[in-house]
């Protein structure tokens, strides 16, 4: 390998060492984002904060189990005693307080909050901690407004039931719970929400005779709750609003409190998370007034004895329109970001899954190779094909290595196309290497005997070894998205890598944290064996193909620069890439058979003639 080539590797090195640099990060927090850097825990210190990101599986238990005690309090204690009314379907359980008749907590009951979470609590025989995506320091949902006179803290009723306050709805089933207020002037309002066991949609029917030609606004104050933590150098998915007109789908992510207000016809507004999606939906597209505020929760954090405030977004919707009747009909969707299910409701929801944001770039938006337009249709596409695999399979694992079969074929005779070009440059190897020696004194002349050479054998000098891979790039970097948004692959084990539990996260056989809490720098906090097989694989590729002595180098160095570039990566990604590494491994030692065998008779005379 040449210096040059050293220095670029060199440079490719250090640039990755410094974007993944706590330095770096501190810069891109505080001057690119304007917001502080949230502090990593890299002790156990003895606070509500740090326990959440290192914690042994004694305090895991505790923690676990006191959880539990809240959320039986919740279900079971409450009820009897507060004026909230749970409502448990096959898929949530949902809190409406008669206060405002709001919507007050919404729980996942397919979705615990962790794998671990979920062992410790049927372990201890105390149930299941689900996913919540209401916080309890919020107004929580379907907050209401009419003609500037705000609902939210008038107690609200029952109505024609003597009802249970722990009512369940079974599958197939639904029920209508009914909540009135009565003002001063004598006018009565009804809130009338309706349960389907067996969805995530709750409906809304709002009722009065005074509503005729009044403005209506109902908004969702709560945001969304994230559901998951960071995990290895991964920052969690940011939040992100949106809303539609029923055709297209428009995106708001902010990193500042801020607030959007947008008039026109509109069918809903949501807001997301990483996995999950809560959305105010009108029966038909309307003209209205939307608002999104996107506030700052306000966590604090203890670091060397001082407070410092860390900025997370959340937001807060609402949906404002004229009402011409005695009734305003809405419904809400609240759960989980799933993409076939999302695109069952016909109004773009599925939209939201892979979204791409402008750059802001000296204060003007840009979206880099109008990759708004082509990468969600591929990312979308891919997760597709994942699900319809899925449904043969069962195992998503095996899912990525029929996805990665797929891929190869698609680009095989591209890719065999590229391997016998390289092939054929390096059985004109020995006449590049005469040339060379005889114009060594000469450079315009050697260069032009050589381009004079390929051209007499057909040769591309502009050998497209890389167009395969780069051809393959999107499906990698839909993959690297999708594995990671996708809800479907949360908790996705296989069969094909046994010691991998979860396919959207980082493999970890052997965590550093209790030695090395802030990790191994580029690395990583955990060692990962598949990285270290794709690598191996990646040596014996390199190995076959590379013969010049000037790239000697890089059969050594590409290996160990994956190995540490992929050790952080998703692991499903990993498993595509390593499957991919084996099957392009397979084609390349049957092409070089087969290329050794038609020159097996050439002999080394043959190349005197350049001389």
């Amino acid at each position: 390998m040449n210096k040059n080539t050293v220095f670029a590797f060199m440079l490719i090195f250090v640039t990755v060492a410094f974007f993944t640099s706590p330095l770096y990060q501190k810069f891109y927090y505080s001057t690119i984002l304007k917001r502080p850097f949230p502090a990593e825990k890299l002790s156990n210190k003895k606070t509500s904060e740090s326990k959440e990101i290192i914690v042994t599986e004694k305090e895991e238990e505790t923690r676990v189990e006191d959880s539990t005690k809240e959320r039986v309090s919740e279900i079971k204690e409450i009820p009897k005693s507060s004026d909230t009314i749970w409502i448990e379907t096959e898929k949530v359980i949902a809190g409406v307080d008669k206060l405002g008749a709001r919507i007050i907590s919404l729980k996942m009951k397919e979705y615990p909050r962790s794998q671990r979470s979920e062992k410790l609590f049927e372990k201890s025989g105390k149930g299941i901690d689900y996913v919540e995506v209401i916080s309890k320091e919020s107004k929580g949902g379907a907050c209401m407004t009419i003609n500037n006179k705000n609902y939210d803290n008038d107690v609200f009723s029952c109505e024609d039931r003597k009802i249970d306050k722990h009512i369940h709805v079974n599958k197939g089933d639904s029920t209508c719970i009914s909540f009135s207020t009565e003002d001063s002037s004598g006018n009565i309002l009804k809130k009338k929400y309706l349960f389907r066991g067996d969805g995530y949609v709750i409906g809304l029917t709002v009722i009065s005779k005074f509503l005729n030609n009044s403005r209506i606004t109902l908004s969702w104050p709560a945001g969304i709750v994230e559901s998951e933590k960071k995990t290895g150098i991964y920052q969690t998915e940011e939040r992100a609003a949106h809303f539609s007109d029923d055709q297209v789908v428009e995106h708001i992510k902010a990193n500042k409190p801020i607030t959007e207000e947008k008039s026109g016809f509109y069918r809903w507004i949501g807001i997301t998370s990483k996995y999950f999606f809560s959305a105010i939906v009108l029966d038909t597209t309307r003209d209205a007034d939307i608002q999104i505020i996107a506030f700052d929760e306000n966590k604090k954090t203890e670091k060397d004895g001082k407070k410092d405030k860390l900025k997370k977004i959340n937001y807060s919707i609402s949906y404002q329109f004229s009402v011409q009747g005695n009734y305003a009909s809405y419904w809400f969707y609240t759960g989980p970001a799933k993409f076939l299910d999302l695109k069952k409701f016909k109004i773009n929801f599925h939209k939201i899954m892979f979204p791409v944001y402008p750059w802001n770039i000296l204060g003007v938006k840009i979206i880099p190779l109008w990759a708004d337009s082509w990468f969600p249709p591929i990312a979308e596409f891919v997760l597709w094909l994942l699900l319809v695999l899925y449904g043969f399979t069962k195992d998503y694992g095996v899912s990525i290595l029929l996805l990665t079969i797929l891929t190869r074929l698609v680009t095989y005779p591209l890719t065999q196309s590229s391997m016998k070009s390289m092939s054929r440059m390096k059985e004109l190897q020995p006449k590049i290497n005469s040339l060379r020696q005889k114009y060594k004194s000469n450079s315009a002349k050697m260069n032009q005997e050589i381009m004079a050479l390929y051209k007499k054998e057909g040769v591309n000098p502009l050998n497209p070894g890389c167009l395969p891979m780069l051809l393959q790039m999107p499906v990698f970097f839909a993959l690297f998205v999708v594995l990671q948004k996708a809800i479907e692959l949360r908790g996705a084990s296989t069969l094909l890598v046994p010691w991998i539990h979860d396919l959207s996260l980082p493999e970890s056989l052997i965590s550093f944290e209790k030695v090395l809490p802030s990790g191994i720098p580029l690395y990583g906090s955990s060692f990962a064996l598949l990285p270290v097989i794709m690598a191996v694989l990646t040596y014996f590729q390199n190995k076959m193909t590379i013969k010049d002595p000037n790239q000697k180098m890089m059969i050594y160095f590409m290996p160990i620069f994956m190995m540490v570039l992929f050790n952080n990566f998703p692991s499903g990604l990993v498993l595509y890439w390593t499957s991919s590494s084996a099957l392009g491994l397979l084609q390349q030692y049957y092409t070089e058979k087969k290329r050794k065998k038609t020159t097996s008779q050439i002999k080394p005379e043959a190349f005197s003639s350049v001389k």
